[in-house]
């Protein structure tokens, strides 16, 4: 099972905690913070969603189906592109891990984390892939054929996540450059990477990565059917307490599945945040100290109107702070002060104003943009000329 909120989303973000309750929702409070961890863990142990998994199955398929028709000619590489809050290795992972079983898949780097000197990218990838391409460096290749991939099970490279496999910094992205020779180098294999939109448009433009790894797939946008159907295991379940167990009940209507799905454009992450930032209780359902008393055997939560949370104002550092972050998805203030060029004090400085804003979030030393505010900071940094992917 794979989350559609990202690990590094398990602490509840100062904007959820602290979310303004409009006139629309008087009488409602807030979940008790142990109810909103409740909450938090079960979208934690969501799968992922099904269109993303299909969207992944089915353009692998056919991209390796005519490389297998037409080896000579037809790329053997697809990207998967996803939203750069979007937990693109998880996806790609859950899509293809029980796939292909008519083929050798073969998953390379499930787990890297970008390490504290982003030169060494290139060796750690070298040490992962080159024990893989022993046997063809041993002595001359003859071209692949489509006998040969016939005959044969076909080989499936998969490169989860190319983010933690560059830095925006000079020479960050030799790995990129890398993985663009094996790609075309190694055609007796078929290669599949994993990417954000926003890094894609960022390796494009600097190294041309699109022009070596043509062939790519965007996941598509979830619509209010797609978010309804994930979420409904959630719409009844039960929680331990010393007690007795707790039942709840949630009964959104329909409206409330197609605000989500616009507000989020689709994008798994920012409906789950947002999906849980909408529920309410009522507030004569709480006691004084605003939790849930403890002969309160079931409740229902409301289901209010989702809303985006509100961007506090950024400054120009700020704006870069954000775009390098969005661009690798997961960094720390070392790998943030590099790949802007600034002194760490002041870029932690700036975290920590914009932690306490909740727009980013932290766990150990790696910091990501809380995906609520994706949509925004998306419109923000767009309008002030920043390269950005697509929508």
């Amino acid at each position: 099972m794979t989350s559609l909120i990202p690990p590094l989303l398990r602490a509840l973000p100062p904007w959820l905690s602290n979310y303004a309750i409009t006139e629309a929702d008087a009488g409602l409070a807030e979940l008790p913070a142990g109810l909103q961890q409740e909450l938090m863990l079960k979208l934690n142990a969501l799968s992922v969603p099904q269109p993303y998994q299909r969207a992944v199955r089915q353009a692998t398929r056919q991209a390796l189906k005519a490389w297998q028709a037409n080896p000579e000619t037809t790329s053997n590489c697809l990207v998967i592109l996803s939203q750069p809050v979007e937990a693109i290795a998880a996806i790609v992972k859950a899509s293809l891990e029980d796939y292909l079983l008519d083929c050798d898949v073969r998953f390379f780097l499930r787990s890297y984390r970008r390490p504290p000197e982003p030169l060494s990218i290139l060796s750690h990838l070298q040490r992962e892939l080159e024990p893989e391409q022993a046997n063809e460096q041993a002595a001359p290749a003859a071209p692949i054929t489509e006998t040969d991939l016939q005959e044969h099970r076909p080989t499936v490279m998969v490169i989860p996540s190319l983010e933690q496999c560059f830095l925006r910094c000079i020479q960050g992205w030799e790995g990129i450059e890398y993985f663009q020779q094996l790609g075309t180098q190694d055609t007796s294999r078929f290669w599949v990477f994993g990417c954000n939109q926003w890094a894609w448009t960022f390796l494009s433009k600097v190294c041309q990565v699109d022009a070596y790894l043509e062939q790519t797939v965007s996941l598509p946008a979830l619509t209010d059917e797609d978010l309804q159907t994930g979420f409904a295991s959630l719409m009844a379940f039960s929680m331990s307490r010393p007690d007795a167990d707790l039942t709840l009940h949630i009964s959104p209507d329909e409206a409330h599945w197609s605000t989500l799905a616009s507000l989020s454009s689709g994008t798994g992450t920012i409906a789950a945040q947002l999906w849980l930032q909408s529920l309410r209780l009522e507030e004569t359902d709480l006691t004084a100290e605003g939790t849930l008393p403890a002969e309160v055997q079931q409740a229902e939560l409301r289901a209010t109107r989702p809303s985006l949370p509100s961007l506090t104002s950024l400054t120009v550092m700020d704006r870069y702070l954000l775009h390098s972050l969005l661009i690798h998805r997961l960094m720390t203030r070392a790998h943030l002060a590099l790949s802007l060029g600034e002194n760490e004090r002041t870029i932690h400085s700036r975290v920590q104003v914009l932690q306490r804003a909740g727009v980013i979030v932290q766990q150990g030393r790696w910091l990501s943009v809380q995906p609520a505010h994706y949509p925004k900071l998306r419109s923000e940094l767009g309008n002030n000329n920043f390269l950005i992917g697509k929508a």
